[in-house]
């Protein structure tokens, strides 16, 4: 918009032209026809070069490349270290080596490959179990699996899923075919 076209163009009584305009270019919400408000920023908050008045962008980042919290979109800080103390290379800023005060290294597991909550890359802890107390095989410490079975398919009241124990008898003593076991 001109300077002339100030002086040229009709209002309403709102005080808007024909395309919804003010006399200073503004919409009704209150910005110009390039989407952005007085003050440079557009409807989500970011001004032309994509920063919001904090001056960080959409994805979190100021213009020298960190979050608010100092940190790259790789995780480390300007001096080159993650938030737990650690350079890409693995050495940790306090010890100077590939371990932390705690003993563990970059990746949160100790020289046995452990984690703090004790369990290994594969997940499972010393004695060979996961987080929900399965070891590899599917078992609990007690030979079930998570249905309660065990590796013959039987529970801890020795029955298997449909209900007959290993003589091929149900709870109340009775075979497929409606027989007891006398007959």
């Amino acid at each position: 918009m001109g300077l002339f076209d100030k002086f040229t163009k009709t209002f309403d009584k709102f005080g808007y032209d024909l395309e919804g305009y003010d006399k200073d270019g503004y919409d009704k919400k209150g910005y110009n026809k390039n989407g952005f408000d007085k003050y440079g920023y557009d409807k989500k908050g970011f001004d032309k070069k994509g920063y919001n008045e904090d001056e960080y962008d959409n994805k979190g980042y100021n213009k020298n490349g960190f979050n608010k919290n100092g940190f790259d979109n790789k995780g480390y800080n300007k001096d080159g270290y993650d938030n737990h103390g650690f350079s890409f290379n693995g050495i940790h800023i306090d010890t100077r080596i590939n371990f932390d005060k705690d003993g563990y290294n970059k990746k949160g597991y100790n020289e046995d490959g452990y984690n703090k909550n004790g369990f290994n890359k594969e997940g499972y802890d010393l004695e060979g179990y996961n987080e929900d107390g399965y070891d590899s095989n599917g078992y609990d410490e007690n030979g079930y699996d998570e249905n309660g079975y065990d590796e013959n398919g039987y529970d801890s009241n020795g029955h298997n899923k449909d209900g007959y124990d290993r003589l091929g008898y149900d709870h109340l003593g009775y075979n497929k075919e409606g027989y007891n076991e006398e007959g």
